[in-house]
């Protein structure tokens, strides 16, 4: 498609408008053809069809007589005068019951035979159609005094309707013909009016890029778009000149100003080889001696995190000590039910089945025990589905807390080392470092986390104690969403800043927090855990504060969520506190 298209942009104006020209008119003469050759075909085949009934009732008419009589001879020697109308092929009389009672047929059959079958195999319907065969059928009721005796068929063969349509489209098609001849060569001698000033116009344009020479005029005296354009392309030939005159004046003040910045660029180059060899002296002594600060500051930061691995190491027993006693718990619960299983009641039931094998049936169906045991079965298999269902729910309990186990110990080996040292960083990395050690577990429990960060400024901060504190409150977060009975379970992380602080809010959609737990929650040992010893939020809270911050919380009340907030400053300054709020 795109070749024909830049072909036929390619061709001369001259063509085209021939070819457009060609093109509607056939398109024209084409849909009035089409549309009289339909009409007339339509009208010529409703012709038939009207006349073709009026025969078929004059016949019904004739017969009632006939029929009523039962006079079959003359019903079929009355039938034998549509031979008069050569295109009628089958004409028949049907009795009340719909069965043939005269019948004649055109071609030398014998209208007394045997063969009454009907004219065509489909059913009978009233009135006149075209049948998908090719035949005009019509079928009126014979009526007398009210009374329905029978029905009369006539069926005739369209072969004069096909023998219209050809002469109908062969006509269209010479119209057609002689119109696209006509039209073109009328189009042909009225088109040089048009074509022949734009090819001027191009001729000329084409001469005035071979010679350069913009001092070449075309005229043209109308007052039409043509004779507008050729003013336009006189009047851009006037600018171009001028344009020309302006550019060689110019070019000559450039090769003087040119001449002058050659000879200023030159003296400058020798000013700046001087100075630039004085500069990579200077140069190379910053790079030995930023190297120097490098390595003396990578010594440091390897000895103070050595320093800090004791502090990181009881945060690290705490996790560890509260995952430990859920594991026990759990192994308890599974060895309490496995030791419950009912597997004895199953082998007295086998037992019973062993000794009857013999007459295994008349034991089910005839003794007491035989008739209770397959209910007992029942009760049986439902009560160890249930016990299996609650050792296989704490077997995944067990899993998750090894998998929390996990977390901590990553998260010691990633940071241990690093408490002490004091970094510049971007907030969000604390956020995105926490993530990481918790996102397998959020995955795994279906729990969304949302992240909402605000631009916020760089902050310098000991990195690892605060990602110690951002994990502990994720994690709290996950475990109060799963806690809680809600079809939403999701952990929202904020940051945004106010003034020089940076706020790393954790808002969860969890249990929440009643009124009078708020004040005491951030103290040592206090707990809403089963089995914890609160040592957690209490270190996080002592953390903030040794980092120069303070640690939040907000809750609404039982079911509506929490939300606890680090506030950290965006450079170093003297220890904060933590509060609720």
């Amino acid at each position: 498609m795109g070749i024909t298209n830049k072909r036929f942009r390619d061709v001369s104006v001259q063509t085209k408008l021939t070819f457009l020209a060609a093109a509607a008119i056939t398109l024209a003469v084409t849909v009035a053809c089409v549309i009289f050759v339909v009409l007339d075909v339509r009208r010529i085949s409703a012709s038939k069809a009207t006349q073709l009934t009026a025969i078929a009732e004059t016949l019904g008419t004739n017969s009632t007589a006939a029929i009523a009589f039962r006079q079959q001879d003359a019903a079929e020697e009355l039938l034998a005068a549509v031979k008069r109308r050569p295109t009628i092929t089958t004409a028949c009389i049907l009795d009340s019951d719909q069965n043939v009672f005269a019948i004649y047929r055109r071609g030398g059959v014998d209208h007394r035979s045997t063969d009454r079958s009907l004219p065509s195999g489909r059913p009978i319907t009233g009135g006149a159609h075209y049948s998908d065969d090719g035949f005009l059928e019509v079928a009126v009721p014979i009526i007398d005094d009210g009374n329905r005796l029978g029905t009369l068929i006539l069926r005739e063969t369209t072969a004069d309707l096909k023998q219209a349509r050809r002469a109908h489209l062969l006509a269209a098609a010479v119209v057609l013909a002689l119109s696209i001849i006509i039209g073109v060569f009328a189009i042909s001698h009225l088109q040089e009016s048009v074509t022949a000033p734009i090819l001027r116009l191009a001729s000329t344009a084409k001469k005035i890029s071979q010679t350069d020479d913009c001092s070449i005029r075309v005229y043209h005296d109308g007052e039409d778009e043509i004779g507008v354009l050729y003013r336009q392309f006189n009047d851009m030939l006037d600018r171009v000149q001028s344009r020309e005159k302006a550019v060689i004046q110019a070019s000559k003040r450039l090769k003087e100003l040119n001449q002058d910045l050659e000879q200023r660029v030159e003296n400058r180059t020798r000013e700046l080889e001087s100075s630039n060899a004085a500069l990579q002296n200077q140069v190379e002594a910053r790079d030995r001696a930023t190297k120097q600060l490098q390595e003396t500051h990578a010594q440091l930061l390897d000895a103070s995190r050595r320093a800090g691995m004791a502090d990181i190491a009881n945060g690290v027993l705490h996790n560890i000590g509260n995952v430990l006693n859920s594991l026990n718990i759990s192994a308890n619960l599974i060895d309490e039910r496995v030791r419950n299983l009912k597997l004895a009641n199953v082998e007295k039931a086998v037992q019973l089945l062993t000794q009857n094998e013999d007459d295994l049936a008349e034991f089910l169906l005839q003794t007491d025990q035989g008739k209770i045991l397959p209910r007992y079965l029942g009760k049986l298999s439902e009560s160890m589905r249930d016990d299996q269902r609650s050792i296989l729910d704490e077997v995944v309990s067990l899993a998750s807390n090894v998998e929390h186990i996990k977390d901590i110990v990553r998260a010691q080996q990633s940071h241990a080392g690093a408490f002490g040292v004091t970094e510049q960083l971007q907030p969000e990395s604390l956020f995105e470092d926490a993530i990481r050690f918790v996102h397998d577990s959020f995955s795994k429990h279906d729990v969304r986390l949302v992240r909402q960060y605000d631009p916020v400024a760089a902050i310098e901060i000991e990195k690892a104690k605060a990602v110690q504190i951002i994990v502990n409150l994720v994690k709290n977060a996950k475990e109060s969403v799963l806690e809680h009975d809600s079809e939403i379970k999701r952990v929202t992380l904020q940051l945004r800043q106010d003034g020089d602080e940076v706020w790393f809010q954790v808002h969860d959609s969890g249990i929440g927090i009643a009124p009078e737990r708020i004040t005491t929650i951030f103290s040592n040992g206090f707990t809403t855990k089963k089995g914890g010893h609160g040592f957690g939020l209490h270190a996080s809270a002592i953390a903030a504060v040794e980092l120069g911050g303070r640690l939040m919380v907000h809750s609404d009340g039982i079911g509506k969520g929490a939300t606890f907030t680090l506030v950290l400053p965006v450079s170093l300054r003297s220890p904060g506190k933590a509060f609720a709020g």
